[in-house]
């Protein structure tokens, strides 16, 4: 039997046990000084369910179990808030939540960081959260390039599209990226030169965890994880008609985006469709005289050559609600085309070949999701969540001669991928509360082309956890975890190869591994709270590290794998101290990651076919650093942070840096948050790189300025965001220490930005 069908038997065997319980209605109010507000965000959080206020400020949950929940509401222009609500049988209950004004929010929710959505403040490791409003709000058009002002989040970029988020110095196969708390089925962490396939504009939020999160979310995860959470599968409101649009335009690439999801909810069911498009040109950068390193050529540019984006997409879903829980599907079809930039085409191109590219993604995927009240027995909830990803990706590399520019296909690849959860959440036992979990993930990717860099193969991967808490006092909260993987690679002799080797090769590698963490919460009194978080993570080689072996035509160079590569084991230690008082908030976060095994690319200082060959190789990695931040609020409506972050990477096993890691960057913001306006300034600065691993240069500091002001409008329960930025207002030339092309070409110049962000 399959894992797949072992775990679909699996679920419909605990389904067939799962039965209606008795639910309620609890519905409420939120007003602040007496005036209702209208469009905040309820949730409860052990359900998962999210309401939005209407006009008078009110909202509904129907078909709520008995018992002990938690509530959290938030919105703009006010301080979050979480209260808990004891819900009686045949009653329901009803709640009023009362804020306070503030231009920040101080309390996010995480749902990727533990088995249930939880505030930032509860939880064990590192965590923090952006809503859309704050996501439109930042400057680029990609994920990661959105979320480069959150702590120990930077970018390497490539070009806006393929730019990938780097936590803590790491990235790729060390960092994974999920939609929705699952794999994308995506080849992203190939090459520097793929791109995540989702939009930015879908996104309702992006939880960032810092640190090791292995236990819940298995493999490629000993760095951190990125969760984009793009609600594919619709949740039931008590708004019959309900929806977002978000439009963005920005002069910095003559882009344009938007986006927009239409639901219909009745009592039970809810069913939407949704649809977007982004359409950008290259990317303008201060005009001058650039010098492209390998062949001393100046070109004068004033754009990012072959940096444009294309990508649309369109979705459906369904959910039905009732006294059981819920369960819905959805699915999307996403497509993009992009640009990666490089030597542009040129008269000399003899002598300077150009080596810009295109990449086109497909993606399709199908999503299911359910929430299970299970009764009075040992389990109160069961959660399964699966997705189905089909993916293809095609590369056309730039090339020219007499008779002028061509792009011939090179590679193809098609992914292929199944990603399901099955949690068991069960009643206290004496004291403990937790989780009981299934994982399995498969894979089967094939690669045809010119130059097909790697073989076909098959990727299984199957796990069990458990992850449990403790309250060992009101002030001390305990917890432990542990997790045992099964992992599987097989490679399928391909006959139609045009690489002789991967027509006959048939090779295997398996990798067994046993996870665990420990973590405690303290509250210290005076308002301080510290976490302690100890975690040991796996990550099994992936085919390409082990096989790969051909011209990877977008990063220009020729990757070759080693078959000899051992799994990564780390050692993660996080340490949190927090204070929340009435004017201020600090945060001070040390951490130190250890890896045995850590698999890394170097260019071996060869050429194969006149590329500089990169080749996968092991070592042993300390990564420590430290996150802090500072936020100051004298008045509600005024709010100033300072915020800093710095990684200090080493190759233990050759006393030598780590290659391309962040060097120690800040963050100094003012936002001003009326009833109806606002205004931001913010600098974001980075100091100078001069701490060099195998393949780097060095780089200046920089401090770039971000200026915005934007208004709130409501009416009649429709909520609107409008606002107005200037990204790197002083057009200052600068270099980011991760980009690819940054011994080449800047980052990007000014730009004006328009978002627009309409809630109904």
């Amino acid at each position: 039997m399959t894992a797949r069908s072992t775990l679909l038997s699996l679920a419909l065997l605990i389904l067939g046990a799962v039965h209606a319980v008795a639910a309620q209605v609890v519905a409420g109010t939120v007003s602040s000084e007496g005036t209702p507000v209208v469009g905040a965000t309820v949730r409860l959080l052990e359900l998962d369910r999210a309401q939005r206020t209407g006009s008078s400020g009110e909202f509904t949950f129907a078909n709520v179990p008995a018992g002990t929940h938690r509530v959290f509401v938030s919105a703009v222009g006010f301080a979050s808030r979480t209260d808990t609500l004891t819900v009686m049988a045949g009653t329901g209950g009803r709640v009023l939540l009362l804020l306070r004004r503030s231009a920040v929010s101080l309390t996010e929710v995480v749902v990727t960081a533990s088995p249930v959505a939880r505030t930032t403040n509860d939880l064990y490791q590192p965590a923090s959260s952006k809503s859309q409003v704050g996501f439109l709000a930042s400057p680029g058009m990609s994920i990661a390039e959105k979320i480069a002002d959150l702590p120990g989040v930077a970018v390497r970029g490539n070009g806006s599209a393929p730019s990938r988020p780097i936590l803590r110095g790491m990235s790729d196969n060390e960092v994974l990226v999920l939609e929705n708390g699952l794999r994308m089925g995506d080849i992203a962490t190939y090459d520097p030169a793929h791109a995540t396939p989702v939009a930015a504009l879908e996104v309702s939020q992006v939880d960032v965890v810092r640190g090791p999160a292995t236990i819940l979310y298995g493999p490629s995860s000993i760095g951190g994880i990125v969760n984009v959470i793009t609600d594919v599968v619709p949740a039931v409101s008590d708004h019959a008609a309900s929806g977002t649009v978000a439009l963005e335009g920005n002069s910095v690439s003559d882009g344009t985006s938007g986006y927009f999801k239409s639901q219909v909810s009745s009592g039970t069911q809810a069913f939407y469709v949704s649809g977007g498009a982004a359409r950008a040109h290259d990317t303008r950068i201060p005009r001058g005289a650039y010098v492209e390193p390998g062949s001393g050529t100046v070109f004068q540019l004033d754009r990012l050559p072959q940096t444009f984006e294309r990508s649309g997409e369109v979705g459906a879903g369904y959910s039905y609600q009732g006294d059981f829980g819920t369960i819905g599907i959805g699915g999307k079809h996403f497509e993009m085309n992009y640009g990666i930039p490089g030597v542009p085409p040129n008269a000399d191109f003899e002598a300077v070949p150009p080596s810009t590219s295109r990449i086109a993604q497909r993606r399709n995927m199908l999503e299911m999701r359910g929430l299970f009240n299970t009764g009075d027995g040992f389990a109160r909830q069961l959660r399964v969540s699966a997705s189905v990803n089909d993916y293809n990706h095609a590369e056309f590399p730039t090339e020219q001669d007499s008779s002028g520019i061509f792009e011939p296909q090179a590679n193809h690849f098609r992914k292929q991928e199944f990603n399901g959860v099955l949690q068991l959440l069960h009643r206290p036992i004496a004291g403990l509360t937790g989780t009981v979990g299934l994982w399995t993930n498969l894979e089967r990717l094939t690669i045809d082309g010119d130059e097909p860099l790697g073989p076909n193969s098959t990727t299984t991967g199957i796990a069990a956890y458990l992850f449990e808490e403790y309250a060992a006092s009101a002030r001390t909260k305990l917890q432990a975890g542990v997790r045992y993987d099964y992992n599987r690679i097989q490679t399928n002799p391909f006959a139609e190869s045009s690489d002789s080797v991967f027509r006959t090769l048939r090779e295997s590698r398996q990798s067994n591994a046993l996870t665990a963490s420990l973590g405690a919460i303290q509250a210290l009194g005076g308002g301080f709270t510290a976490s302690l978080n100890v975690a040991r993570s796996f990550r099994a080689p992936t085919v390409q590290e082990l096989f790969a072996s051909g011209l990877d035509a977008p990063s220009g160079t020729y990757s070759v794998g080693t078959t000899s590569l051992e799994p990564e084991t780390a050692l993660g230690v996080d340490a949190s101290l927090r204070g929340e008082f009435e004017q201020v908030s600090v945060e001070l976060t040390p951490f130190v990651n250890y890896v045995n095994h850590y698999i890394y690319g170097f260019l071996r200082g060869d050429t194969i076919q006149g590329f500089p060959v990169r080749q996968f190789a092991a070592t042993r990695a300390r990564l420590a650093g430290f996150e802090a931040g500072i936020q100051l609020r004298p008045r509600p409506e005024l709010a100033f942070k300072a915020s800093a972050d710095y990684v200090n990477s080493q190759d233990t096993q050759r006393q030598e840096p780590l290659p391309f890691t962040p060097p120690l960057r800040g963050l100094l913001r003012g936002t001003w948050q009326g009833d109806t306006h606002m205004a931001l300034a913010e600098v974001r600065l980075a100091a100078s790189q001069s701490r060099l691993g195998e393949g780097d240069t060095p780089t200046g500091g920089y401090a770039v300025l971000n200026l915005g002001v934007g208004t709130r409008l409501v009416q009649r329960g429709v909520v609107s965001h409008l606002s107005l930025h200037v990204d790197n207002a002083l057009n200052t030339v600068y270099r980011d220490h991760l980009s690819v092309i940054k011994d080449f070409l800047p980052q990007p110049g000014r730009g004006v930005r328009l978002n627009y962000a309409l809630t109904y």
